[in-house]
C-alpha cells in the first residue's frame, strides 16, 4: 500500500524549496537549543510545516487528503476513505 503521507509530504517539499532551504540553514542553532540532532530538528520543522498547511486548507481530516490526492484509483480512493471512516466511527 502506498504511504500516502510521505507522498504528500514529498510534495509538500518539492512546492515549497525556500522554506525547506530555511529550515535547513537555521537548524544547527536551533537543534542545540532544544536538544535535538540537527535532522532531527529538520525533519520536526518540516513536518509542522506541512501540518500547518494542510490545516490552512481547511482540511478536517489529513488521512482522507492524502488518499484524496495521491490515489489515481478514484475506486480504491473511495474505498479507503470508507474503510478509514468505519475505523474512526464503529457501528455500535
Amino acid at each position: 500500500m502506498k504511504d500516502y503521507y510521505k507522498i504528500d509530504l514529498e510534495v509538500f517539499m518539492q512546492n515549497n524549496v525556500e522554506l525547506i532551504r530555511a529550515i535547513k540553514s537555521k537548524a544547527p542553532a536551533y537543534a542545540d537549543e532544544s536538544g535535538l540532532e540537527v535532522i532531527q530538528y529538520i525533519n520536526r520543522e518540516i513536518k509542522q510545516a506541512h501540518l500547518d498547511y494542510i490545516e490552512s486548507l481547511g482540511v478536517k481530516d489529513p488521512y482522507e487528503h492524502y488518499i484524496s490526492q495521491h490515489e489515481e484509483d478514484r475506486s480504491l480512493a473511495e474505498q479507503l476513505i470508507a474503510q478509514h471512516r468505519a475505523a474512526l466511527h464503529p457501528a455500535p
